[in-house]
């Protein structure tokens, strides 16, 4: 199995560069200033707010929900308003609690200590055994046409397209292609590629 790859988008923070972490700074603390204000969570969502990685995560989930469902091309009558409130505002409020305001102050002293999860001793250990016992070959995409005795057009345009195979003349539809080092040539009679021997 390949892992796909990751393509993180504008509110995954692990991720982010300094100008658009810097960018989603100024809009969650503007969107979350709007949102304690707007429903009188000054109490539950404490000024420090910000210095809660927890709560930095889930304000900013809230805060992209809320923008989908608000914005400007939907229509008012469609339920996503109301599903944001009781699908995400108000199961966020009831998990405050759990993100660590208890030791802070309204003065603004924050008493968060964030836990700094170790890992056990023996995980190398533990994750080579687990691998271990696993078979040493499993089939994988890729070399699923190895063992292929027919593509379809449509697979192999993906593979074209994802650069996996390389089509022989571009301007021919049903050229061969080479995939992973084989040539394929399209058959008439199944309308599908199959490989030359």
């Amino acid at each position: 199995m390949t892992i796909p790859e990751y393509n993180p988008g504008p509110a995954d923070w692990r991720h982010l560069d300094q100008d658009s972490a810097a960018e989603l700074w100024v809009e969650l603390r503007e969107w979350t200033e709007w949102l304690r204000r707007r429903y009188d969570l000054g109490n539950e969502i404490k000024p420090c707010w910000f210095k809660h990685t927890p709560m930095v995560e889930e304000l900013t989930a809230a805060m992209f929900a809320h923008r989908e469902v608000y914005q400007a091309v939907k229509t008012p009558y469609h339920g996503g308003m109301a599903a944001w409130h009781y699908q995400v505002l108000w199961p966020l409020v009831g998990r405050l609690s759990k993100m660590g305001f208890s030791e802070c102050r309204r003065s603004g002293v924050c008493g968060f200590e964030p836990d700094a999860p170790e890992i056990a001793d023996d995980f190398a250990e533990f994750i080579a055994n687990e691998v271990a016992e696993r078979p040493d070959f499993v089939r994988n995409a890729e070399s699923a046409t190895n063992a292929a005795s027919a593509l379809t057009m449509d697979q192999v345009l993906d593979m074209i397209d994802s650069g996996r195979a390389a089509a022989e003349d571009p301007s021919d539809d049903f050229t061969a292609v080479d995939i992973d080092g084989v040539r394929w040539e399209f058959d008439d009679e199944t309308e599908t590629y199959r490989p030359v021997q």
